[in-house]
């Protein structure tokens, strides 16, 4: 559960249709922990709005711009660099979702969850986590069945050589690939949240990614990432203090 913030966030729904911007209206208004400071349906005054109000949250639906609402992310964050981006999507599309990720957002949610899955969602990245749910987890898992995907994901990625992972590392890896967080793997392996964070920067450092998200991209390329026995599997004692 995402612990509520002390103050208000302040939120900006780009969204192209009017039903669901007043949905959202709807869901925002006098809400105790968030509030809407503008919204609109155009690409051209987000930017505006972006620099003028510099919310803590952008909701952006990804079909604003005809669809092509992706390649605005990044520039999103450049002329605000302290707000961070949700996308909206109606999509289950698994190289939309790493376009997404990788030019800047920090959550995808679908259009279909319900209010109060986004409410959570809007809390986790306002906080500085990521947010992927459990349904996109699994769509990339399924990604590895996809021949022409892993292709494309292999090429972008650049792969070369198959990172050594110690045991410990690679189950922890396992996990977060299913889409487990930090507290959970701290709690399923009896180790503290603060190793699990540990073993995962260095996780992270030596498959070369940034983030959860892309590690679960990475999953099928790399067979570390098959479940593992946990006998003999053993974390520095230095973290766990």
């Amino acid at each position: 559960m995402f612990e509520q913030p002390n103050t208000k966030i302040r939120i900006l729904v780009a969204e192209s249709f009017e039903l669901v911007r007043i949905g959202l209206r709807a869901l925002f208004k006098n809400h105790s922990m968030i509030r809407l400071v503008a919204e609109t349906n155009c690409i051209e005054d987000l930017y505006d709005l972006v620099v003028q109000h510099k919310p803590d949250v952008i909701l952006v639906d990804l079909l604003l711009d005809n669809g092509n609402c992706i390649e605005h992310i990044s520039r999103l964050l450049h002329s605000c660099p302290q707000s961070k981006v949700l996308a909206f999507s109606h999509h289950n599309n698994e190289c939309i979702y790493l376009q997404a990720f990788r030019s800047g957002a920090m959550g995808i949610i679908s259009k279909h969850h319900s209010s109060e899955l986004l409410l959570k969602a809007i809390y986790a990245i306002y906080a500085g986590q990521i947010w992927f749910d459990r349904h996109i987890t699994k769509l990339l898992w399924q990604a590895q069945f996809n021949p022409n995907l892993s292709l494309e994901i292999q090429a972008d990625v650049g792969i070369s050589h198959q990172p050594s992972l110690t045991n410990g590392e690679r189950h922890i890896a396992y996990l977060a690939c299913k889409g487990l967080s930090a507290k959970e793997i701290s709690l399923q392996l009896s180790v503290t949240e603060k190793t699990v964070r540990n073993q995962l920067s260095m996780i992270y450092k030596k498959i070369g990614v940034k983030k959860q998200i892309e590690l679960c991209l990475k999953a099928p390329l790399h067979n570390y990432f098959k479940e593992s026995y946990t006998i003999g599997i053993s974390f520095p004692e230095d973290d766990q203090k």
